[in-house]
């Protein structure tokens, strides 16, 4: 029965993997849903009522179906009748009926410039789009609803669909869908055909009316085989990356060897012998000694430290979906453009990753004498989930309110849920038990019972300027990309390089670690102790920078306005920068902790 049901799956995937088309064969086309670069209200298209209706509710579901629900994707076969390799001119898809309420509709949609996304064989429909910066092919996601001449409002009833096919050269007469193009047309009743260039468009008026809705269909070979997705990313500009990279890689040897000077401050010298000459010229820096005299105290169990162990088991999670993402990116296991491909892999390195969560939170709370394991993983499992699936929450409930496409539905919802609790909390309470078998990591200096008393500070020595200052250096470094991203959303349009993503992750990740070990040293040397919780701000502020600017570019770049865009905006901002917090967060407290155990583990002190 086992063998059987393994034959099956392998058949399954097998057919999956030699899928294609031959000549004649149907090929159905999607609705999707309508956007807006002015407003990040979606709609599903089929809901609308100034469409043709559908003959037969079909939705077209992921296995995941959360996936489609956060980017609102609602797909749904439609009624257009396309046969692989059969050209078709003029084809009447339907009459509508128009109502006053629906021309109302329409033409708030068009003044909002709302654009129509549709696909077939899993790519989105696209319109063909020339810039100065990429002059060559390149696609943009959707096409216009309509338009307006002055006063008038005009609604594209007209589309022409070119699908761009390869011959697979393995299977004779198989053939690929590698683009779907759409070309849309305003006509009015009757001039479909069109004699001449001068025709007349279907215009949107405040009154009943039908409007005809036809499509017109042709297929073009692409003799050599080409990523379909690669046209949808637009080249950033090189040289301006190349700058801001060099003077990352300045900034990063720079802070390298500051640390370095720390280390043969502290651990190297010390290890010396008083005659070797040699370090004689690091003597007149012994004003730096307050993190000898708290030896006995730097090990301190933080307070609240029950809540700081399941954040910290979390932040490796993302981590190592972090990496995984970036390593998958490089590896072309998956493209950027792809719809929903980030966040089914993300999904996938997420619930991997439960078990280092559980297992180092295990750690590290063992590391704190915790004594009850079980509860650690549960909280592992559920406070940082919680609070990032409140955040999508609040967000699906305001789009709900506006009958969005955006809202997660309720099997979205049961999806997450199930694979939280059946997959997710399971795995992370398998690695805790592991973690926990594991022997406790001994400090290197025991704490005594009496805390230490924390002499004053001045201002510049107060915590939250090191929570400010830390975080300078790494979102300069990420600064480009985190704009191009941002202006990328703002006009529709993926402007990404992944060479320079990877190389910039890489020195953000760097860069984070050398500057929480320099501020956490510098804290240290004024016998303050409470290095824990500090070391992990220090490590997440460069996400406080990048929600500040994403708030900033709102409010000046972007044509969004009122309360429900802004809301929507700054939650969805808010999301990624707390999942990138806790990454450059966790990076920074273990490297924190590396380098506090190398000191005190070499140091001797009287």
């Amino acid at each position: 029965m086992a063998s059987r049901a393994i034959l099956i799956f392998c058949c399954l995937i097998w057919c999956h993997l030699v899928s294609g088309y031959k000549q004649g064969d149907p090929v159905p086309i999607y609705y999707n849903k309508v956007f807006s670069l002015k407003n990040p209200l979606s709609y599903s298209y089929p809901s609308l009522s100034f469409i043709c209706p559908i003959q037969q509710y079909t939705r077209k579901k992921s296995l995941l179906v959360f996936d489609q629900d956060i980017r609102g994707d609602r797909l749904v076969q439609s009624d257009y009748k396309l046969n692989f390799l059969e050209d078709q001119e003029c084809k009447l898809l339907c009459k509508k009926n128009w109502l006053i309420e629906d021309a109302i509709n329409v033409e708030e949609l068009i003044s909002d410039d709302y654009l129509v996304e549709w696909e077939l064989d899993g790519m989105p429909g696209a319109t063909v789009s020339y810039t100065n910066e990429a002059p060559e092919h390149n696609y943009r996601v959707g096409f216009p609803l309509g338009f307006k001449k002055g006063e008038l409002t005009f609604i594209n009833n007209h589309v022409t669909f070119q699908i761009l096919y390869t011959t697979d050269s393995t299977q004779l007469g198989n053939h690929n869908i590698v683009g779907f193009e759409v070309y849309p047309d305003s006509i009015a009743e009757g001039e479909c055909i069109k004699k001449n260039i001068d025709y007349e468009n279907q215009q949107v008026t405040g009154r009943s009316t039908t409007v005809p809705f036809t499509y017109s269909v042709q297929w073009k070979e692409i003799k050599e085989p080409v990523n379909p997705w690669d046209a949808f990313l637009l080249p950033p500009n090189q040289e301006r990356h190349n700058f801001a990279l060099l003077n990352a890689v300045i900034v990063v040897f720079l802070v390298f060897g500051i640390i370095a000077i720390i280390l043969l401050k502290t651990v190297h010298k010390d290890n010396s012998s008083q005659d070797d000459k040699d370090f004689k010229v690091y003597d007149d820096a012994d004003d730096f000694i307050g993190w000898k005299l708290i030896n006995r105290d730097v090990f301190r169990r933080p307070v609240y430290g029950g809540l700081l162990t399941p954040i910290m088991g979390s932040g490796i999670q993302l981590l190592f979906v972090f990496f995984g993402l970036i390593v998958s990116l490089y590896m072309g296991w998956y493209h950027p453009a792809q719809p929903g491909s980030l966040t089914r892999w993300f999904t996938l390195f997420y619930l991997l990753s439960s078990l280092p969560a559980g297992y180092w939170s295990a750690r590290i709370y063992k590391l704190f004498r915790g004594k009850s394991w079980i509860l650690n993983s549960i909280l592992t499992a559920f406070v940082v989930p919680c609070a990032l699936n409140f955040i999508l929450f609040v967000v699906s409930m305001i789009t709900w309110s506006q009958k969005s496409s955006l809202a997660i539905s309720f099997s979205g919802w049961v999806s997450i849920i199930s694979i939280w609790m059946f997959v997710l909390l399971p795995l992370t309470c398998i690695g805790a038990y592991i973690g926990e078998r594991r022997e406790r990591l001994e400090h290197p200096s025991r704490t005594t019972q009496i805390p230490r008393m924390i002499p004053a500070k001045c201002w510049y020595q107060q915590n939250i300027i090191r929570i400010l200052l830390g975080g300078i250096i790494p979102f300069a470094i990420i600064f480009l990309n985190w704009h191009e991203f941002l202006n990328s959303v703002n006009k529709g349009e993926y402007v990404l390089s992944i060479q320079n993503t990877m190389v910039v992750s890489v020195l953000l990740c760097i860069a984070t670690s050398e500057i929480t070990i320099v501020l956490i040293f510098l804290q240290l040397c004024t016998e303050d102790y409470h290095w824990w919780w500090q070391s992990f701000m220090i490590g997440a502020s460069p996400a406080l920078y990048m929600f500040a600017y994403g708030t900033y570019f709102f409010a000046k770049r972007t044509s969004m306005n009122g309360l429900v865009a802004g809301s929507i905006y700054l939650l969805n901002i808010l999301l990624g920068c707390s999942v990138l917090g806790l990454c450059t967060g966790t990076l920074g407290f273990l490297s924190a902790y590396y380098i506090i155990r190398k000191i005190y583990s070499s140091v001797k002190v009287d």
